[in-house]
């Protein structure tokens, strides 16, 4: 017997769009039971990056089962096996499952060196963002808050801050250069996973002016794509990096907006600068500094000998 079961994921939308979605259907469970009465739990997905699945069993029968969670990486793979307890008989069961993006309380690697997100050279000023949720909608704030704002009067090339893989990429709004709201949701965006678990956002897009493709390696300087006009007056990049925290998948399912909590904590990373590394202060200018150490500190071997080949060439 194999039957195919879908389960919808249920995300939070991070950062200051507080929308929950349970429309796309990210990934696909398959059961299949075996002659020796075992049932295996296989996935399928059809989006790049890190997933925490949580499996939730009632009216179990014959299987010594309540619950089950786990990260998975690739497009498919296994996720359990169900071992009957009396193997003479069948094992009967109901499931229930939920996803969010990330794996759960990774291990962070708190002092990695990140780039601003700008050309080398570029100096920009850097505001600390305010938290929406919280500010209008009586919200409780996300653990340790953190995320930062630039404006500029022109459109501006944004780069990656690290290495790693592009998960998300929404490029579906016009710009909202007619309208003087304090505050949209509508910002085209990308956000990457880094190897430690990590995820940099990047919000405020151009429709139509990002670079990178869902599933791309990028790197350090990488050109993401070019700035929308956020309002009359300027165009706006929003960025924030981040990390799927400890808190129970259960607690956030059927939440009210004012009630909303987030699954995620805000880091303040260490950022390289002509000034050295700092975190960031509000208010502040920063000269955005990156070198070749700062740009392969994450690289593979044959990723260093790559850009040494390219860059030697290109002297």
């Amino acid at each position: 017997m194999k039957s195919k079961l879908f389960f919808f994921i249920f995300l939070i939308v991070i950062g200051i769009n507080y929308k929950m979605i349970a429309q796309t259907p990210i990934v696909s469970i398959e059961s299949k039971t075996n002659d020796d009465k075992s049932i295996d739990l296989s996935y399928t997905k059809d989006k790049p990056g890190t997933y925490t699945i949580s499996l939730e069993f009632t009216n179990v029968e014959n299987c010594d089962i309540s619950n089950y969670k786990t990260e998975v990486r690739g497009y498919s793979g296994n996720l359990y096996r169900l071992r009957p307890l009396d193997k003479s008989r069948g094992i009967r069961y109901s499931m229930r499952y939920y996803t969010v993006m990330g794996e759960l309380n990774p291990k962070i690697d708190t002092l990695f060196r990140y780039t601003l997100p700008f050309k080398n050279g570029k100096k920009v000023k850097i505001y600390e963002a305010g938290n929406i949720g919280e500010k209008y909608l009586g919200q409780e704030k996300a653990l340790n808050w953190k995320s930062y704002v630039v404006h500029s009067e022109k459109p501006d090339t944004i780069c990656s801050m690290r290495k790693g893989i592009v998960v998300q990429v929404k490029n579906e709004y016009d710009d909202n250069s007619s309208t003087n709201a304090h505050y949209t949701s509508m910002r085209n965006s990308v956000v990457v996973e880094h190897a430690d678990g990590t995820f940099a956002e990047y919000k405020g897009f151009k429709k139509n002016g990002i670079f990178v493709k869902l599933g791309e390696t990028i790197y350090p300087q990488t050109e993401l794509g070019i700035t929308e006009k956020y309002d009359l007056k300027s165009y706006r990049l929003d960025f924030s990096v981040y990390y799927l925290s400890d808190i129970a998948l259960k607690e956030n399912r059927n939440q009210t907006l004012k009630g909303y909590k987030s699954n995620y904590k805000y880091l303040m990373p260490n950022f390289v600068t002509q000034d050295g590394e700092n975190t960031i202060e509000s208010k502040k200018e920063y000269i955005t500094s990156v070198n070749e150490a700062i740009i392969t500190q994450e690289f593979s071997r044959s990723e260093k000998k790559k850009y040494a080949k390219e860059h030697a060439s290109a002297k």
